[in-house]
C-alpha cells in the first residue's frame, strides 16, 4: 500500500508543480513594435529589428515604426520575407529551442549497486562495474540505499541539420513582389536583400540528482538542472538594387536598432545611403531547468540478464522563454536490459510524449489573440553499450545514445529565385531572368540524432564515484555540437 501511494505521488508531481509558461510570446510587435524582447527565444526572430525586415517611410516624415529599412517612396512601403516562402527564422528557432530544452542528462541512478550476499546475510557493494553514464542498467541501488550526485556538461552548438551555424545564407524578397505587366507597379519591388548569418548557442548545465532504493527491486530518482545559456545571432546584409534605382532603399539605424552600416554609397536618388549593414542580437539567462523524476522496477532476473521497466516524468520547471526548459510536461516509459559482470552490456528503449509548449508555436505572433502553444515533437529514445570493469576501482564505458524526433521543424539549403534586373530606372516591363540564390528553407520531417558516449568511472575511495565522458556526434540531424564533455560525482550511502 505504501509503495502504491509513493508511485501515485511520483506520477502526480508534474500536475502539482507550477509551470512558468505564458499563453503567448509576441516577439515581434512588443510595445507597438518599438521594443526588443529580452527573452532568449526572441533573439533570432528579432535579429533584424523588433519587427524584422520591413520598410518605413522617408526620414523626412515624422514617423518611425522601429525597423531598420527605409524607402524614399511614400507609398507601397516594402516588407521582406524569406524567398523560400517559409518562415525560416521561426522554424530554426523552434528547432533550436526544442532541442536545447530537451538536452540529455546524466542518468540519475548511482553508479554503485548493492547485491544480497546469502552467505553473509547482508547487502554488499558490487564492484564488477559502475554502470553507464547516459544509459540505465537493470539493477537498482539497493534497499534503503541513498545516492547523491552532481554533474556538469558544456555544449557549444555549431550546426543545425548539417548547416554550419557560423555561416549560412538567407535571401529576402519583398512580400508584395511587382508584376511587371501592370503599369501601376512600383519598380522598386525588384530590389532584394542577401545576408550571411551566424548563430551562437552555448550552454553550461549543472545537475544535482538523488536516488533512493525503496526495495531490492525498486528505486526512485530525481534530477534538477541549473542552466546557464548564452544565445547570439548576427548577420551581414546587402541591398541588391535590381530596380536599377540605387538609393531607393537604404538601411536605417534609428533607435531601436542593433545594426551598423558597413558601406555608404551615393546615387542620383540619394547622396548618402547605406547599402550594406551588420545586425546583431544576443542575450544570456540562468536558472533552474526542467526537473525529471524516475521510477524503476526490476521485473525479472535471470542467471545472466536482468529486465527492468521505468517511468520518467519531466516537469516544466524551467523558463522556456529563456530556453531554460521545454515549457511542457514529458512522459516517458522505458525498458532496460543489462547483464552483470565485469563485461556488462546494456540496452535501453523508451518513447517520450510531450505536451503543449510555446516553443512549438508561433512565437513571433504580434496578435495577442494568437494561440501560440502546440505539442512539442515526440521522441523515440534508445541506447546500447557495454561497461568494462578494468579494475575494482575503474570502469570504462562506451554507448550509442540516440533519438528519433517525430514530425519536427527542420531546415535545409535550397536554390530560391530573386527578381530579375529592371531594364531602366523608369520601367520594368521586361526584367531580366530571375536569379538563383542559395538560401535556407524550413520544412517538417522526422530525423535521428545519434552520439557516441565514451567515458571512465573511477572509485578513488569509499563509495565516492568520479566520472568523465564525452558525447561525440555521429550524424547531422537537428541541432548538434561536435563534442559535449561531461563530468560527474556521486556518493552512495
Amino acid at each position: 500500500m505504501r509503495l502504491r501511494r509513493l508511485l501515485l505521488a511520483l506520477i502526480s508531481i508534474p500536475f502539482l508543480c507550477p509551470t512558468f509558461t505564458s499563453a503567448q510570446i509576441p516577439c515581434l510587435g512588443l510595445n507597438n513594435g518599438l521594443s526588443f524582447n529580452d527573452n532568449l527565444v526572441c533573439v533570432v526572430p528579432q535579429l533584424y529589428g523588433p519587427q524584422g525586415l520591413v520598410g518605413v517611410p522617408s526620414p523626412d516624415i515624422n514617423f518611425y515604426s522601429g525597423v531598420p529599412l527605409i524607402t524614399l517612396t511614400l507609398t507601397n512601403v516594402p516588407s521582406f520575407v524569406n524567398a523560400s516562402k517559409s518562415n525560416f527564422l521561426l522554424a530554426a528557432n523552434q528547432t533550436i529551442a526544442h532541442q536545447v530544452a530537451t538536452l540529455p542528462l546524466v542518468t540519475p541512478a548511482a553508479g554503485m549497486s548493492f547485491v544480497f550476499d546469502k552467505s553473509l546475510g547482508v547487502f554488499v557493494a558490487s564492484n564488477d562495474s559502475f554502470g553507464p553514464i547516459f544509459s540505465e542498467r537493470a539493477s537498482t541501488i539497493g534497499r534503503r540505499r541513498l545516492g547523491l550526485g552532481f554533474s556538469y556538461q558544456y555544449m557549444n552548438f555549431d550546426a543545425l541539420d548539417g548547416i554550419d551555424l557560423r555561416a549560412f545564407p538567407t535571401l529576402f524578397v519583398q512580400s508584395n513582389p511587382c508584376d511587371p505587366v501592370q503599369s501601376t507597379c512600383s519598380i522598386y519591388t525588384h530590389d532584394f536583400i542577401t545576408a550571411s548569418n551566424r548563430i551562437g548557442m552555448k550552454i553550461n548545465q549543472y545537475t544535482a540528482f538523488i536516488t533512493f532504493g525503496i526495495t531490492r527491486r525498486i528505486d526512485i530518482s530525481a534530477a534538477v538542472p541549473v542552466v546557464n545559456a548564452s544565445f547570439s545571432a548576427a548577420a551581414d546584409a546587402s541591398i541588391v538594387p535590381n530596380s536599377s534605382r540605387p538609393g531607393e532603399l537604404s538601411f536605417d539605424f534609428s533607435p531601436p536598432s542593433h545594426g551598423t552600416c558597413l558601406r555608404t554609397l551615393s546615387s542620383a536618388l540619394n547622396p548618402n545611403y547605406c547599402s550594406e549593414s551588420q545586425f546583431s542580437n544576443s542575450q544570456r539567462s540562468s536558472g533552474i531547468g526542467d526537473s525529471t523524476f524516475r521510477f524503476k522496477d526490476v521485473i525479472k532476473t535471470w542467471k545472466t540478464f536482468a529486465l527492468a521497466a521505468g517511468f520518467e516524468v519531466r516537469v516544466p520547471s524551467g523558463d522556456e522563454k529563456n530556453l531554460l526548459g521545454s515549457g511542457a510536461i514529458g512522459i516517458r516509459p522505458m525498458l532496460i536490459v543489462s547483464r552483470p559482470g565485469r563485461i556488462s552490456p546494456h540496452a535501453n528503449a523508451s518513447y517520450q510524449w510531450n505536451g503543449e509548449s510555446i516553443l512549438a508555436g508561433s512565437i513571433v505572433a504580434g496578435n495577442p489573440d494568437d494561440k501560440t502553444k502546440h505539442n512539442l515533437p515526440a521522441q523515440a529514445l534508445y541506447s546500447a553499450g557495454v561497461e568494462l570493469g578494468m579494475t575494482r576501482r575503474l570502469t570504462a564505458t562506451i554507448d550509442l545514445v540516440g533519438q528519433t524526433v517525430v514530425n519536427a521543424s527542420r531546415t535545409h539549403l535550397v536554390q530560391a529565385l530573386a527578381p530579375g534586373l529592371c531594364e531602366s530606372q523608369s520601367t520594368c516591363v521586361n526584367p531580366g531572368q530571375p536569379i538563383p540564390i542559395t538560401t535556407v528553407e524550413s520544412y517538417t520531417g522526422t530525423y535521428s540524432a545519434n552520439d557516441a558516449s565514451l567515458g571512465l568511472r573511477f572509485l578513488p575511495f569509499g563509495r565516492l564515484l568520479v566520472s568523465a565522458s564525452v558525447l561525440l556526434k555521429l550524424d547531422n540531424g537537428g541541432l548538434r555540437s561536435t563534442a559535449i564533455p561531461v563530468v560527474s560525482v556521486t556518493q552512495t550511502f
